[in-house]
Order: C-alpha cells, then sequence, then structure tokens
C-alpha cells in the first residue's frame, strides 16, 4: 500500500471516528443525502469517511476579547480566507499584501511614559535569543497586540459561517469528500496537508499571517480552540496547521522559526522535541500548499 492510501485510509478513520464523538454544532442537511452527519466525509465515488466535528467553544483574543474576521469578507464555498476576507482569493504573498511586515513597534498604544520598574511596553520580539531566521509573512508576529486582536476578531467573526460551510472536494483522479471547514482544521497537520494539496482548488481556509498568528496565540494561551466546531488532533497539529498556513509558501519552516515565532508572541518555552515536531508539519503545511497553489 503506497503513502497516499495509507493516507486516505487514515483519513477516513479519523473522519469516521470523529462523527461519532462530534457534539454541540448545528449542522444543515444535504441535499439527498438525508441526516448530514451521517453523510459529513462521504466519499461521493468510493465511498468516503465520517466527518470530525469538535464541540469546543470559542476562545478569546490574545490580549483581548472581539468579534469580527476577514475585513469585510463573506464566506464561500471555495476559496481562501485571509486579508481580504473574499472567497478565492490569498493574502498576497508577493509583498502588496499590508500584513506581509508587521508596523515597528513605538511603544505603549498611547505612547505614555512608562511605570517605574516595568520595561515601558518593550515587546518580546525586543528580547534577546531569537534565532536569526528569514521569516517573511510571519513577521507580523511583531506587530502590537492591538493588531493581532483586531486580526483576532476578524477571524472570530467570519469564522461563525465559514467554519460551518460545506465543501464538495474534487480533483481529477480522486474521490469526492464532503466536509466542513470545521471538519478539516480538526484534523492532524498530515491529513490537512494532504487534503490541502490534494484539493487544494475546492478548499476553503483561513490564508491571512495575521489571522492565523492571532489564533495560534490565543490557542495557546488559552488551552482550547478558539475556532468552534473545531477539536484539535493534538496541539502540535494545530499549532502547526496556523504556522504552515501563515508562513509564506517559498520559506522552509524550521525549528528555528518555531522558535523565534514562539519568542517573539510571548509564549511558553517549548521543548527541543516539541519544536522539532511543530516544525516537521508545519513544514508539511507549507508544502502542500506550495503544491497545491502550483
Amino acid at each position: 500500500m503506497n503513502t497516499n492510501k495509507q493516507l486516505r485510509t487514515s483519513l477516513r478513520v479519523a473522519l469516521m471516528g470523529a462523527v461519532a464523538l462530534s457534539v454541540g454544532i448545528a449542522t444543515p442537511c444535504l441535499s439527498g443525502t438525508g441526516s448530514f452527519l451521517m453523510g459529513m466525509a462521504h466519499a461521493q465515488t468510493q465511498g468516503g469517511g465520517g466527518g470530525n466535528m469538535g464541540a469546543n467553544g470559542s476562545g478569546h483574543a490574545p490580549g483581548t476579547s472581539g468579534q469580527s474576521m476577514g475585513r469585510g469578507g463573506s464566506s464561500g464555498t471555495q476559496g481562501h480566507y485571509g486579508q481580504g476576507g473574499s472567497s478565492g482569493t490569498e493574502t498576497g504573498e508577493d509583498g502588496t499584501s499590508s500584513d506581509r511586515q508587521g508596523p515597528r513597534y513605538g511603544g505603549s498604544e498611547t505612547n505614555q511614559k512608562p511605570a517605574a520598574g516595568t520595561t515601558g511596553g518593550r515587546p518580546a520580539w525586543a528580547k534577546e535569543g531569537i534565532p536569526e531566521v528569514e521569516l517573511g509573512r510571519l513577521s507580523v508576529a511583531r506587530s502590537p497586540e492591538h493588531v493581532l486582536d483586531h486580526a483576532f476578531s476578524e477571524a472570530i467573526s467570519n469564522w461563525t459561517t465559514m467554519g460551518t460551510t460545506v465543501m464538495v472536494l474534487t480533483a481529477e483522479g480522486q474521490e469526492t469528500l464532503t466536509m466542513t471547514v470545521a471538519q478539516l482544521y480538526s484534523l492532524s497537520a498530515t491529513e490537512f496537508s494532504y487534503i490541502v494539496k490534494t484539493y487544494y482548488a475546492s478548499i476553503v481556509r483561513i490564508d491571512s499571517p495575521l489571522e492565523n498568528l492571532s489564533l495560534l496565540k490565543s490557542y495557546v494561551l488559552t488551552d482550547a480552540s478558539p475556532l468552534s466546531g473545531v477539536a484539535p488532533a493534538s496541539q502540535d497539529d494545530m499549532i502547526a496547521i496556523y504556522l504552515g498556513s501563515a508562513s509564506d509558501k517559498t520559506i522552509p519552516i524550521t525549528s528555528d522559526t518555531v522558535t523565534a515565532i514562539n519568542t517573539i508572541l510571548g509564549l511558553p518555552s517549548l521543548t527541543p522535541e516539541q519544536t522539532a515536531d511543530i516544525a516537521a508539519k508545519a513544514e508539511d503545511v507549507r508544502l502542500a500548499i506550495l503544491s497545491g497553489h502550483g
């Protein structure tokens, strides 16, 4: 059995098992398929598998609460949700995107004199010890907290519709799958990468680096998925999906990348094993997006 067949088999098992465990999310019915839960992730041509519906509630933004994502974006059955928020487009990785580079840090929002004994609002990314590594789009991690909070709010607002969007995934020579966007984000990073690479033209996903990094930060700090209906396969998998989706398609993700972003965002330290695992999985996601974008 080759690698793709093994992965498809693993994917079917994961999706089928998740249907039995899923609770708490309202799901529409698909015409001609009866119960939506029973038809979730059904392979239209070769049998398919079940869906993966998580019951985690939405969390709060990293540093603040809020709601409203996608910058005026609307939901769709195909495309990518990013800075523009519209379906069928991606945040520009050609340098034209306004969130490709984070703004220079200028102190606190009010620029008031710092209180005695404080660091004066010195950002985490100004600390010593951050690896010298090319970050590309990931450099927006240096943005002031209110910028990340705003991106988080937009992500959560659009997810209300986006998360329940039903994707009919088709590709030449491949079985047809049906799943929601929330189910896609509940897969392991390896399964997520396979789906994105194989069915790229049919995928709906979050592309904006600011939104992905703000979701990553919230997830790590709260230990709960900020996206309703998403039950992460594991912490490393969820972090890798956000990180790989936020990165440049053409810049490899290494352990130094993970350490740099983790430090810049002010997140708890990772073990060397965690760092290597996240880096490898995030690199799989990056390569899948690169291959699919082709």
